[in-house]
């Protein structure tokens, strides 16, 4: 897991170091497709007992459409295992609306939106399903063929609450930082 984090962030700063060095001055038309790929992470958080909360990393596929430059959607696929159990594995996708700034054209980008998610935690022959809607938001950088985005989204945690055996308030989290291609 940790060279796939590792060579993520060395393929973003190798797509950054290209792209600083060939500065160009001259506008950029409108990119409005992407398709990516990243680090993804999921918690079910305990607030109360920490003991109690369940991690999971692993990677992503995203792929988006920018209606303009201030409104996009995008479909992520992730595929995740738990960081205490290697025998507990997540996959799913998250289909999210945004509206912000930056969505289609090159400079910094700051967006908000909803959106719903579809996960299945499977462990040995056994599985169980998740669905509902999210909220999130997210930060980044176009520099015109390439984008680097940073997401944080919060789930409706009583999706999960069959798998919730200790008392306290739960949060379900996920972030993903994707580099993504622009044509």
């Amino acid at each position: 897991m940790k060279k796939l984090i590792q060579g993520t962030v060395f393929l973003s700063t190798l797509l950054l170091g290209a792209q600083i060095s060939a500065a160009e001055v001259e506008s950029v038309p409108a990119k409005n497709w992407s398709i990516g790929i990243g680090s993804y992470a999921f918690s079910l958080a305990n607030d109360d007992n920490s003991d109690a909360d369940l991690d999971f990393s692993g990677f992503n596929i995203a792929a988006g459409y920018a209606f303009n430059n201030h409104f996009q959607v995008r479909a992520t696929y992730f595929l995740l295992e738990n960081d205490d159990f290697s025998d507990l594995e997540s996959s799913g996708f998250d289909l999210m609306a945004y509206g912000g700034v930056g969505l289609a054209e090159k400079g910094f980008r700051g967006y908000g939106g909803a959106g719903f998610f579809s996960d299945e935690w499977s462990i040995s022959n056994e599985s169980e399903s998740f669905s509902g809607i999210q909220f999130g938001g997210g930060l980044g950088y176009n520099w015109g063929p390439a984008a680097l985005d940073f997401v944080l989204t919060l789930r409706q945690a009583d999706k999960y609450e069959d798998l919730m055996f200790t008392s306290g308030t739960y949060f379900a989290m996920s972030g993903n930082l994707t580099i993504s291609y622009l044509f």
